[in-house]
């Protein structure tokens, strides 16, 4: 009887152990182990046990849609503190500081996607001052546009990305991130790119490239980035809000200070200077200048904010002067790309000149004295008594950008309330009263022009001012007052 009972138990044995090997095939179990101790290995652990079940909980949740609780409560906290923060600047500080400590990475870096010119503004951890970049450049512009998750365990492997930023910067980028911002309507506002995930569990070497040391970034980043980008859509909508508010609330109270000392009786100087200052406010300009027309002398003159010397340039030089000539409002937001605007300045100087505009002043020629002998009289019946020329629109987050369709409207309006006020101003009444202003200054008084000095004369008035005689007109004035020490 026992050789029967025998031969059956090994049969039961065999029929087992092709039943393991089954599970071990279908399931993948000889590459799941194998997998497993050569993390193991390669991390080595003071703790193996407490090593293999953090490993096999992080694999049981990236199959899961749901996140682990103690993820759940990280992901809280960081919500709370940027959604807590309305300052732009500040918002967005917060939003790369708190990604780089969650998820673990070397870099993370902020699209935000700036509705009136279409651009996409990059703010990251390596960067000291945002770029620009076009929506559908590079990877992030592809999750922008098509607002899909990307993660690229190995970037060097994936034909979508760009390696001459590493080439150039000598940066190794191996591991990417991509998650796009949506808003409440489900449009993208923005992306979110973490490069290069790190184990927090393996000691860090400072002598190896972040890129050498970088691993792919798992299921369960993908998903706690997800939840973030959610807040994160939500806290720049309110920065957004916020600067929206600071903006009019700086065009209110710069109108109504303008208004408050115009009302005062002032000096054609006083007004200039008074017009000058409250512009910057208006439309949050770098720098501004104030323009009256002296016929009889075919020039432009104005005050320096800071010296008082007047300025005196052609009335047919550069920017401001076909602003006066031809009556019209000129805006450029792009200096470099207008063949109008003259670079020699910037380049001596180191100034950077980005964008400008220009808007004419008028008055009513029934006016009197002040109409008289005027040149260029409008077919509507106005004259043009002067310009207000503006340089660099200053973003929120202090970046140069561009002046928009809200800014032109305000200084149209602006200048509609000035124009006349200095039209019957007593010093611009006088003929001939002018006195030319140093060259330095006159210097800055054009957006293009011929850069030739014929002669320089120094005495004083009498009132004991500097009066200085500029032959012929100088170069540049798209920059406002840059030698005036600003």
């Amino acid at each position: 009887m026992e050789q029967p009972t025998s031969a059956k138990a090994q049969e039961k044995v065999q029929e087992e152990r092709r039943s393991l090997n089954e599970y071990c095939d279908s399931h993948r179990v000889n590459d799941a182990v194998q997998d497993l101790v050569l993390a193991l290995l390669e991390a080595k652990p003071d703790d193996p046990k407490a090593w293999l079940l953090k490993r096999l909980e992080d694999e049981l949740t990236d199959e899961s849609d749901d996140l682990a609780e103690a993820d759940v409560h990280k992901l809280f906290a960081v919500s709370r503190k940027i959604t807590s923060e309305i300052v732009p600047q500040d918002t967005i500080t917060i939003i790369i500081n708190e990604t780089l400590d969650l998820l673990g990475c070397d870099r993370v870096s902020l699209f935000v996607l700036e509705r009136k010119s279409n651009m996409l503004t990059i703010h990251a951890s390596n960067l000291s001052t945002p770029i620009k970049v076009s929506p559908g450049q590079g990877i992030a512009g592809t999750v922008f546009q098509e607002k899909v998750t990307v993660n690229i365990p190995d970037c060097y492997k994936d034909r979508r990305f760009d390696k001459r930023f590493d080439q150039k910067y000598g940066y190794v980028t191996r591991s990417l991130l991509a998650v796009p911002i949506l808003d409440f309507d489900g449009q993208a506002v923005g992306v979110l790119q973490a490069i290069n995930k790190f184990d927090k569990t393996k000691p860090a070497d400072p002598e190896k490239p972040a890129g050498l040391r970088a691993m792919p970034f798992a299921r369960n980043d993908e998903k706690i980035l997800q939840h973030l980008t959610q807040h994160v859509g939500i806290a720049l909508r309110n920065a957004e809000v916020y600067r929206e508010a600071i903006t009019v609330s700086e065009r209110a109270t710069g109108l109504l200070n303008t208004v408050q000392s115009l009302s005062q009786d002032l000096g054609t100087q006083s007004l200039l200077l008074t017009i000058t200052m409250h512009t910057n406010k208006i439309v949050s300009a770098q720098r501004s200048t104030v323009f009256l027309v002296d016929e009889p002398k075919e020039q432009l003159w104005s005050v320096s904010t800071d010296t008082g010397v007047e300025i005196r340039i052609p009335k047919n030089a550069g920017i401001a002067g076909e602003c006066c000539l031809e009556g019209k409002l000129i805006n450029i937001p792009d200096a470099y790309a207008d063949s109008r605007f003259n670079q020699a300045f910037d380049k001596k100087t180191g100034f950077k000149t980005q964008s400008i505009m220009a808007v004419p002043m008028f008055d009513d020629p029934s006016g009197g004295h002040f109409a008289h002998g005027r040149k260029h009289v409008r077919s509507d019946g106005r004259v043009v008594i002067g310009v207000i020329q503006m340089i660099n629109k200053v973003s929120y987050d202090g970046q140069l950008d561009f002046f928009d369709e809200q800014d032109v409207e305000v200084m149209e309006l602006f200048a509609k309330f000035v124009g006349p006020k200095l039209a019957h101003s007593s010093m611009l009444k006088k003929d001939n009263h002018g006195k030319e202003g140093s060259v330095d200054e006159a210097h800055l008084a054009l957006g293009k022009a011929t850069e030739v000095m014929q002669e320089l004369e120094c005495d004083k008035d009498s009132r004991g001012r500097k009066r200085m005689s500029v032959g012929v007109a100088l170069d540049s004035f798209a920059e406002g007052e840059e030698d005036e020490g600003d």
